[in-house]
């Protein structure tokens, strides 16, 4: 079975990186990145930081774009093509080929953030040390490091939504799972606000809404930690570890959702 994810993976990364997408996501992003650098005028000292957030936000938007549109309808194509017949006939169950899907377009996604990411952190810490005649060691011992942290948070939220993204392509064509995720990517990224509602509310919420609450991922605080520190308060080690905990659990608890519905579903 590991071996029949580890094929169908590999198929899935080598059917999306030859798509011409791919590469005009990951270009432009990087031409995005190279274009923020236009803007340090307006920084006030703050240079660093502004280029950081916009290189940081073009990134996580760009592989959005890529996970979504990816992913959206990477069960659904196979259904409407037939080819999910043609797998099934061999010795592969449809876990295997969700998975596989799930993450050759997650190693995709993957791929696409680091090209864009190591491209942007470099680019900063080279300006950096030209700027104040620092070594590029000690540039990237000050911004580096936290910048690749950074990242790793902005990665989880849109790993998040790919696999959102994959479970929705069990039932729903391309255009309504898209407007789907990006339902639950603004929403998601509006709990604190919800939060805020609970608290003033004194007479308290109907429990649909309660299950509303919970069951939405909590998209906002992977963007707060992505971008960096809130109201300029450092966060805690324990903190981002159980964030990043949350987000495996949140993944694991959606995959497993999508292998019950899609071994439910009738293909033919």
């Amino acid at each position: 079975m590991n071996k029949c994810i580890c094929t169908i993976a590999v198929n899935t990364m080598k059917e999306v990186t030859r798509q011409a997408i791919f590469y005009c996501i990951v270009f432009g992003g990087i031409l995005l990145i190279l274009f923020s650098f236009s803007f340090t005028l307006f920084a006030f000292g703050e240079e660093a930081k502004m280029i950081r957030e916009m290189g940081i936000s073009t990134i996580t938007i760009c592989c959005l774009c890529l996970a979504s549109l990816s992913a959206a309808n990477a069960i659904s194509r196979e259904i409407e093509k037939g080819t999910i017949m043609m797998l099934l006939s061999k010795p592969v169950n449809k876990r295997s080929i969700l998975l596989g899907k799930f993450f050759g377009i997650l190693g995709v996604v993957f791929l696409a953030f680091m090209v864009m990411g190591v491209f942007m952190t470099v680019s900063l810490c080279v300006k950096e040390s030209l700027d104040y005649h620092i070594s590029l060691s000690t540039s990237f011992a000050k911004i580096g490091c936290a910048t690749l942290f950074q990242l790793v948070f902005s990665f989880l939220q849109v790993a998040i939504i790919c696999t959102i993204a994959i479970a929705g392509s069990v039932y729903l064509p391309l255009v309504s799972n898209l407007t789907f995720c990006m339902f639950i990517y603004i929403i998601g990224n509006l709990m604190h606000f919800f939060q805020y509602l609970f608290q003033r509310n004194e007479g308290g919420f109907p429990w649909y809404v309660t299950v509303f609450y919970v069951f939405f991922p909590n998209m906002e605080d992977f963007s707060i930690v992505g971008m960096g520190s809130w109201s300029g308060k450092p966060f805690s080690l324990g903190y981002m570890v159980l964030l990043a905990l949350y987000a495996i659990l949140y993944m694991t608890f959606v995959t497993t959702l999508a292998c019950e519905f899609f071994d439910k579903k009738e293909c033919t």
